[in-house]
């Protein structure tokens, strides 16, 4: 009996040796090396998705009556970029938007209708420069100027009492901007990204119609350096 218990014992003292070193041999994710991203001759890609609606019935907004809200917004981004030296990239992104809202509301004891929907696409060249955080560049920071061009449609329907107007709206939009943000690689390849716009310079040509006959434009430039929270961008990034 004794020299069952005394082989049992060692065979679970093996066991347990074994299984320690085998643990050991695993990689602490903590300690996983990312020093061949960032580098020269590296592509990199990248997905945005944006989506919002809001929906409400029968609300008192202060200054009009809300009877009837069903409104969304959808945006994807896709970003490309190749790293013509270490930390060093130049890219081009695409995004393309669509919004529809949908109103039933009374103002000044006036009930209207309102129906809109558009569309718009967003190119933009762009550089980027990175500066990791640490040996392993796990963690970088990033800053990215892009040159932006976008363009976008808008069909609105406002239906008050007997009164029915319809306008379309086309505007063209040219900026340079500022963005920096944050990169996490969390696998081989693979990184979180948050940034948010800290500096804008924009020229937007905006021309209506009204009814198919009455015309107008107006043309807006903006420099701001408004760093809005409740907007960053956050992407899944893929560097290859």
């Amino acid at each position: 009996m004794k020299h069952i218990l005394t082989a049992l014992l060692l065979l679970m003292s093996v066991q347990s040796i074994y299984a320690q070193n085998e643990k050991k041999g695993d990689p602490d994710p903590r300690d996983m090396d990312f020093n061949h991203n960032e580098a020269k001759g590296q592509w990199y890609t990248s997905l945005t998705v944006q989506l919002s609606s809001s929906n409400a019935e029968n609300e008192d907004q202060f200054i009009r009556e809300l009877h009837k809200q069903d409104n969304g917004d959808f945006e994807i981004g896709v970003q490309g970029g190749y790293f013509i030296k270490d930390f060093f990239m130049v890219g081009l992104e695409f995004s393309y938007s669509s919004e529809n809202k949908n109103e039933i509301y009374t103002a000044n004891n006036v009930r209207t209708h309102l129906k809109s929907i558009g569309h718009g696409y967003f190119f933009a060249p762009f550089i980027r420069n990175y500066i990791p955080l640490s040996s392993s560049r796990r963690f970088s920071i990033f800053n990215q100027t892009s040159l932006q061009v976008g363009t976008s449609r808008r069909l609105k329907q406002t239906e008050s009492g007997t009164d029915l107007n319809k306008t379309m709206t086309d505007k063209v939009l040219l900026g340079i901007g500022i963005q920096p943000g944050l990169a996490a690689f969390i696998a081989d390849g693979f990184a979180f990204e948050a940034s948010v716009g800290l500096l804008g310079l924009e020229m937007e040509h905006v021309k209506g119609v009204k009814n198919y006959t009455e015309e107008s434009q107006r043309t807006d430039f903006d420099l701001n350096f408004r760093v809005n929270l409740l907007q960053i961008k956050l992407a899944v990034a893929y560097y290859f």
